[in-house]
């Protein structure tokens, strides 16, 4: 999947550009699961081929959204229609009931990584259960030795005193590469308590995730800015967070729009979950072009070119 140049008035991407995060919905066709923690409204495949074109995108990995489940019937269709040459994709299996054979055929399709439902076990405020996700899908990628990475993102940063031991002693021994979204959900100074706005390095999580970011166990998408600040457009208060991350390890960074935008991740009620709820209205550009000012050319073709090919291409 060699990116191609594509001129945009941004002009940010003359090598290509990977968005390695970003969604579909078109419950017209493909309906939701009745057991889903959100109810998106339609964004569908044209809708985001006219999104990359705007921004200049080369390459993108649609993101199986948690509102489908586990089935993946949508994610296989909409491949082809955004261009399997350009799109790869990370799906959502249910360790114990996905049969090998569907998990070959999601290969074919162009699936890269899977990504763990912590709304189906239950585990967004509990890390032993987040632990036993991670080893049930792990388990499944190892045994058909598929070449996939596994994404599993925690509302809880502090989680990961627990979840790095454990993956440095299962996942990472097996070779698997792990990856979390939203800058691993550590905040800016706008969202964190007074406490720590003075030195955001001292919330919880902060030290073991870069540790872990920088010995090459973790690879964290610099994604949705507006899940970790509330400084928009331009989420000037990220640059610390930026910098830590890219300074820790810039060959384990990458880039996601999370387009189209769905709320911050929480644990809803029966009835919000089945509500049809807005996306959040995020200028992509103003935030693209503050990015970039904060990352040399290298770290720049690193974060939207070379790194991504590397772990899904």
């Amino acid at each position: 999947m060699a990116p191609s140049a594509i001129e945009s008035p941004l002009n940010l991407f003359p090598n290509g550009g990977w968005d390695t995060h970003h969604h579909i919905f078109e419950p017209s066709t493909f309906p939701y699961s009745p057991n889903r923690h959100l109810t998106p409204p339609a964004a569908t495949t044209e809708d985001f081929k006219n999104f990359k074109r705007k921004l200049g995108l080369s390459s993108s990995v649609l993101t199986h959204g948690l509102s489908y489940g586990d089935d993946c019937a949508s994610l296989k269709a909409f491949v082809p229609q955004l261009g399997a040459e350009t799109t790869r994709a990370i799906g959502v299996i249910d360790p114990e009931r996905t049969t090998d054979e569907e998990m070959q055929a999601l290969n074919a399709a162009g699936v890269r990584g899977i990504r763990v439902n912590l709304y189906h076990y239950k585990a967004m405020d509990n890390v032993e259960l987040q632990k036993k996700a991670l080893q049930a899908h792990a388990e499944r990628i190892t045994r058909l030795a598929l070449p996939w990475s596994l994404t599993m993102t925690t509302i809880h940063p502090e989680f990961w005193s627990e979840l790095v031991p454990f993956v440095q002693g299962t996942i990472a021994k097996d070779g698997l590469q792990l990856v979390t979204d939203h800058f691993c959900l550590l905040k800016a100074p706008s969202m964190l308590p007074a406490e720590l706005r003075d030195d955001p390095t001292a919330q919880p999580g902060f030290q073991v995730i870069m540790a872990a970011v920088r010995s090459g166990v973790l690879w964290v998408k610099l994604s949705a800015p507006y899940r970790v600040s509330e400084q928009q457009p331009h989420y000037s208060d990220l640059r610390f967070l930026v910098r830590t991350f890219v300074d820790a390890n810039k060959h384990r960074v990458l880039w996601g729009s999370d387009w189209p935008h769905t709320p911050r991740m929480k644990v809803r009620t029966r009835e919000d979950a089945l509500k049809e709820t807005p996306y959040l209205e995020v200028d992509d550009e103003h935030w693209l072009l503050t990015l970039r000012s904060w990352l040399s050319d290298e770290e720049w073709d690193l974060l939207m070119v070379q790194n991504p090919k590397k772990l899904f291409a």
